[in-house]
């Protein structure tokens, strides 16, 4: 250790100096000598050069709103503690704030809270269908421009402000078409109009019947267009008028048909809630929710759902009948069972008052001969008592017996018409399940891990060269690679796993209570023994393998998340040379 003599001390600095390869600028000089005589915590370390031109540099800018001098004590508090791997990108965000604050016209929160004080305050000219269309309009037409944006509606709310109507707004279309030079171009402009009205907006027009007058008086002033600059400035006018309640119409289309979906919801969940009972039916209605739930909604979906809603709702029609025909005998048997036990009921009456007369004969007699006609009568009356009940019984016990048929044979129905219900979430062409199967079960298995702590892996699995299989043997040959392949999953694995088509040639594998590298051993496994096993079409010989992507669900992951991964790995898998299974974990690399 060298001694506090100050000459020592300098010597020992300049060599760590060397040592450590630094420029013996003061700042670093200082800092060794501070390290060198102990002084290290004593001596403050003076900021560096930098961090102060910085400061000063960013400080004098303007304007410098609280989240920008927020940001900027961020940068220089990682400037002074030397965080060079975050300070050159809060120097990046520092310079974007400043760029988007000094090109605002008025911060955010000024304008909203303007325009909220301005929105029910009633002004002679600025009706409140004004107001809402003025504002329509500046959302849609500068909606993706947030400087352009705040200095329209500083505008906008301004004018309101004064009590006067806002123009500017208009300026959401293009200005005025300029003349044309020539004849023979203002023709064939207006020609161009033409087709792109007729084939354009005339469409959209189906459902807009308070619109069709406007558009053929447009079309009517096209055919008839001069070709000068003042009539092609008021068609225009006419046109950008048109467009905008035509856009006005489309968006109140739009809240009409969110407002009708959220409204068939709400009818569905509450059969749902009135049927419980009936697993059938909610099978079906599950599905519906599924589709209005789904954030893209696309005819493929509904046309999909409706033809499988056919094909349940016919074989549902034909159980159900059945299914109504035993309830109706249930009813029948037990209106039997019922009169037999109101008969039994009856003679018992009758047989009880019988006996309390013999017994008041008996009392009111002496005479041995009277007494043994009473005891015949009772006796006959006995025999006749046992013989009505003996009927009774052999009635009731089959009766019962039938009864015990038809509840058997109601719950096979049921069962049936749950299982047709079911249908709705099978892909027809492999037996497995579909999209919505998918995601039912994924849910509830998620539910599950979650609640239990158990691991859950999914397998995201992709046919090898299935489009060269398509091209060479036909789609035909390719249907059945995708059921033979949907056989072998169903095969291999455990009854818990869960198999689904996921679209075209892919399948997910849901594998609960499995750990990631378990899972990839389960792939492993299945395309060992998919290798073992010929796929036979036209007399050709063919081994059907896969590439396999694998990831474990973690707490917080979504459904997609987990599948985003597995796919990310199979494409991995593709990559390594096929018929090859890889894991991806978060944040990792994807190891195969």
């Amino acid at each position: 250790m060298p001694s506090n003599n100050p000459t020592d001390l300098a010597r020992e600095t300049l060599r760590q100096l060397s040592l450590r390869q630094l420029l013996p600028t003061p700042e670093n000089y200082s800092r060794i000598y501070a390290q060198v005589a102990g002084l290290e915590g004593d001596c403050p370390a003076r900021p560096h050069r930098l961090v102060e031109l910085i400061g000063q540099a960013y400080g004098t800018l303007t304007p410098q709103t609280q989240s920008y001098r927020i940001n900027l004590a961020r940068l220089l508090r990682a400037l002074e503690e030397e965080n060079w791997e975050q300070a050159p990108q809060q120097l990046i965000d520092l310079a974007v704030l400043h760029y988007r604050e000094r090109t605002l016209t008025d911060s955010w929160g000024n304008l909203i809270l303007g325009l909220l004080k301005l929105w029910d305050l009633r002004l002679p000219d600025l009706s409140q269908s004004y107001k809402q269309a003025a504002l329509e309009r500046l959302m849609i037409t500068f909606g993706s421009q947030p400087e352009l944006l705040n200095e329209k509606l500083s505008r906008l709310i301004a004018d309101w402000g004064r009590g006067v109507r806002d123009d500017s707004v208009n300026e959401a279309l293009p200005a005025a078409l300029p003349a044309a030079t020539g004849n023979g171009s203002h023709a064939r402009w207006c020609t161009l109009l033409s087709l792109v009205l007729h084939h354009g907006i005339e469409p959209r027009l189906l459902h807009a019947p308070a619109l069709v007058e406007p558009y053929q008086a447009l079309l009517a002033n096209l055919s008839q267009l001069a070709d000068d600059a003042e009539a092609i400035a008021s068609w225009h006018d006419a046109l950008r008028a048109f467009l905008i309640q035509l856009e006005l119409h489309r968006q109140q289309d739009e809240r009409v048909a969110s407002g009708l979906t959220n409204l068939l919801q709400l009818l569905l969940s509450n059969i749902a809630e009135l049927n419980r009972s009936d697993a059938y039916l909610l099978g079906q209605i599950e599905s519906l929710q599924a589709i209005l739930a789904s954030p893209e909604l696309s005819m493929q979906q509904v046309y999909q759902l409706e033809v499988s809603l056919k094909e349940v709702i016919c074989k549902q029609g034909e159980l159900k009948s059945s299914l109504d025909e035993a309830a109706s005998s249930l009813r029948g048997l037990l209106d039997t069972f019922l009169a037999q036990l109101a008969k039994m009921s009856d003679d018992t009456e009758q047989f009880h008052h019988k006996v309390s007369e013999y017994q008041d004969a008996l009392r009111q007699s002496d005479a041995p001969t009277e007494i043994r006609r009473i005891a015949d009568a009772l006796l006959g009356d006995t025999e006749t008592m046992q013989q009505v009940l003996s009927n009774s019984r052999d009635g009731l016990r089959l009766a019962q017996d039938k009864v015990e048929a038809a509840q058997q044979r109601i719950s096979e129905l049921e069962r049936a018409l749950e299982s047709a219900s079911a249908k709705v979430q099978e892909d027809q062409l492999t037996g497995t399940y579909n999209r919505r199967g998918l995601d039912e079960h994924f849910a509830r298995e998620l539910c599950r891990a979650e609640r239990t702590g158990s691991p859950l892996s999914i397998a995201l699995i992709d046919v090898d060269n299935f489009k060269q299989l398509n091209d060479r043997f036909g789609h035909l040959a390719g249907d059945r690679a995708l059921r033979f392949l949907a056989d072998a999953i169903r095969h291999n694995l455990r009854p818990s796993d869960i198999c689904a088509r996921f679209g075209g040639e892919e399948f997910v594998v849901l594998l609960p209570d499995t750990p990631v590298a378990e899972a990839k051993n389960v792939m492993h496994r299945l395309q060992r023994e998919l290798t073992r096993t010929f796929f036979l079409t036209n007399n050709d010989k063919l081994v059907i393998t896969f590439s396999a992507g694998v990831a474990q669900w973690h707490l917080g992951e979504k459904e997609a998340d987990v599948i985003d991964r597995a796919d990310r790995a199979m494409y991995q898998a593709k990559l390594a040379g096929k018929n090859r299974t890889c894991s991806a974990e978060p944040d990792t690399q994807v190891p195969c």
